[in-house]
């Protein structure tokens, strides 16, 4: 990926959404304010928003510095609010074991995720904290604090996009959103005769759209 991945800032929340507590079938209806008063409080948040497609508060989270980073951010965020409804439908359709089988989650994942972050060095220096996780030593980041709240700046995870690369991303997201929209309502639908099945078949869209996805130049 042209871009340096979140995966290290959120310690995979992408693939163990839904895993915290554990799961629940529904959101609230009002979510808690994330408290972003502190480096590691920060990423406490953007973790458990990953987890549950907490759209608002992703975007909140990430600093942008110019339209391009913008677009990513708002495409990346949806594409976590798609992966937790889908894991909300494996979870009501075929309990939490068989929604762990659509989705390739783990019981240790989202604890390992929170453990990562209870256990990064974290160096603050007036207004930048550079986070580092016991297991990757050479892949230190940083969070800038603004207004008084703790985000991290998309323009130091990565070279700059340029145009043709910016929107081959943002096609390959949208193509994968649309994939996890339509097994999430097939899901629903009750489609598929077990977890088994869904998971194949995202699995087989995922690979078809992937390569019949035309590079853009």
């Amino acid at each position: 990926m042209p871009r340096r991945s979140w995966a290290p800032l959120i310690v995979s929340a992408l693939s163990c959404a839904g895993s915290l507590t554990l799961a629940q079938h529904t959101q609230p209806a009002t979510a808690p304010v994330a408290d972003l008063s502190t480096p590691r409080t920060a990423l406490r948040a953007l973790n458990q928003a990953m987890r549950e497609g907490d759209v608002e508060t992703i975007k909140r989270l990430f600093l942008a510095s110019n339209p391009s980073e913008v677009k990513m951010i708002e495409a990346d965020a949806e594409m976590a609010a798609a992966l937790a409804e889908l894991r909300r439908a494996a979870i009501k359709q075929f309990g939490e074991e068989g929604a762990r089988t659509v989705t390739g989650d783990s019981g240790e994942s989202a604890a390992k995720s929170v453990s990562r972050i209870d256990t990064a060095e974290i160096d603050v220096r007036g207004d930048v904290a550079t986070i580092v996780y016991p297991d990757q030593k050479d892949a230190a980041f940083a969070l800038k604090k603004v207004r008084g709240e703790w985000r991290v700046p998309m323009s130091d995870l990565g070279k700059p996009l340029d145009a043709g690369t910016l929107e081959q991303r943002l096609s390959d997201l949208s193509v994968q959103r649309k994939v996890v929209l339509d097994i999430t309502r097939q899901i629903r639908a009750g489609t598929f005769a077990n977890a088994e099945q869904a998971r194949e078949a995202w699995q087989t869209r995922i690979l078809q759209a992937a390569t019949s996805q035309p590079a853009k130049h």
